[in-house]
């Protein structure tokens, strides 16, 4: 089954209206408060009002004992004020004298509102079957004469109350529809760039480095999506000097087996051959038993020792086996004199703090970054000194290759790496200290020799 799952933008748009819908019952709970009591405190100023003049127009009628002019008075009260609900006038005494409902009074309520001695007015607040009703009792002649109550619903200020509430619900609702609407069209604007740099993201992962961002804006959005460009083109960078890497390292690969092959060839098998006609002819030699002049044996056995060494000598480039016996620094110290010595160049090797044997992935790739900046500089420095420093320091074995030759412009090598592939004996270099964690440098300029500077975590 599909789970919902609402969108960013979605979810600001909903969480703003949700602000807004509690925001906007909040104030409708506060006006219906409101509401009700101003038009409650209105209600009993009515009362008040009502119950006085009654009071003063009906003192005269209840001294004369024209009980019948008083009840009309009463009726005419009462039609002419919706919200009258009942009109009670007693006697001095308390008798009641004339009522609207009538010879038929609700049980207890001429108990309800009963004026202490002393007091002229007073309201009670009475809850009936019927709902609210304020009672305002208002003495007669200062109750000389006797006591008007008046009884006030509160239907009117409950049905003021629900209407003003109906109109700011529908207020609410139709505030909270369109701040949806405007909200989620805000957002999209919005979070557009962030929809734009997410697609980036799920193509970049599929393999596609190409991916930009356009958002040409300078806040937070714009600097993350110039910040994925950043990236995106490092990787874009990084994977084309991986893939040229790869071919460099496939195309080497059939170069060394091609340069084996032919070291076999022109060398050892041609030695191993010419072992075997100096055998085969001491063998015709030993059947004839003609043994006079050279010994055939002597010829073979020089043979075979020059193929030994050739041998040797091509098992050595392969991979020196002074690196798994003695170890990193005699391995390095054997290639750099067999290689510059050749070329006039004297080297300079310090080690330090080599108390132990290395792991043999750290030692094999210090081993060929030397190995290959050895051979850079014999074949292109014309350097006169060379300098080697090896160390191990603060966990890392860190390494420096130095010298006083032509040098190169850094910047040229490596554009002439990425439009043409060469140089990538610097990429190899990288590649290698990369893969244990590490990092390389070159720094080098025309007639300032070169330095290669590595660091690899140990």
């Amino acid at each position: 089954m599909h789970r919902f799952r609402p969108s960013f933008r979605t979810k600001v748009a909903l969480l703003l209206c949700a602000v807004i819908l509690v925001l906007g019952l909040t104030g409708i709970f506060n006006a219906r408060r409101d509401i009700s009591r101003i038009l409650g405190a209105e209600l009993e100023e009515r009362g008040y009002a009502i119950a006085n003049d009654l009071a003063s127009n009906g003192a005269g009628l209840m001294l004369t004992g024209d009980l019948v002019a008083l009840h009309d008075m009463v009726n005419r009260t009462m039609s002419n004020n919706p919200d009258v609900r009942y009109i009670l006038v007693s006697d001095m005494r308390g008798q009641l004298e004339v009522s609207s409902f009538g010879n038929t009074i609700p049980d207890g309520l001429l108990e309800a509102n009963t004026l202490p001695e002393g007091v002229t007015s007073q309201m009670r607040r009475i809850l009936t079957e019927e709902g609210l009703i304020r009672d305002v009792a208002v003495s007669i002649l200062d109750g000389g004469v006797g006591s008007v109550r008046i009884g006030m619903s509160d239907q009117a200020v409950i049905s003021a109350v629900s209407d003003n509430s109906t109109t700011l619900i529908l207020l609410v609702a139709i505030a909270v529809g369109g701040s949806f609407v405007v909200v989620y069209w805000l957002s999209h604007i919005l979070t557009r760039p962030l929809a734009q740099l997410v697609i980036a993201v799920q193509r970049v992962a599929e393999g596609d480095l190409s991916q930009r961002i356009r958002y040409p804006a300078t806040d937070e959005v714009g600097q993350l999506g110039r910040s994925f460009n950043t990236m995106a083109q490092e990787l874009e960078t990084q994977e084309t000097d991986r893939r040229l890497l790869m071919n460099k390292v496939i195309t080497s690969q059939e170069e060394e087996r091609k340069r084996v092959a032919r070291e076999l060839h022109d060398d050892l098998a041609q030695r191993l051959t010419s072992v075997l006609l100096s055998l085969e002819i001491a063998e015709l030699k030993m059947r004839s038993g003609n043994l006079n002049g050279d010994n055939p044996f002597v010829g073979a056995r020089r043979e075979t020792e020059d193929a030994l060494e050739g041998t040797r000598k091509l098992i050595a480039d392969l991979r020196p086996t002074v690196l798994d016996d003695l170890g990193l620094v005699p391995a390095i110290r054997s290639v750099a004199d067999g290689h510059l010595s050749k070329t006039g160049t004297r080297v300079k090797l310090s080690a330090k703090g080599f108390s132990e044997k290395l792991a043999p992935e750290v030692e094999t790739t210090a081993f060929r970054i030397v190995q290959e900046a050895i051979t850079n500089i014999a074949r292109h420095s014309q350097a006169r000194n060379a300098t080697i420093d090896l160390k191990l320091f603060d966990g890392s074995l860190q390494g420096e290759i130095s010298d006083d030759g032509v040098g190169f412009d850094s910047q040229d090598i490596n554009l002439r790496a990425m439009a043409f592939g060469e140089g990538l004996g610097l990429q190899g270099m990288r590649e290698r200290a990369s893969l244990l964690g590490g990092s390389l440098s070159l720094s080098a300029g025309k007639g300032r020799g070169t330095r290669v500077s590595f660091s690899i975590p140990v």
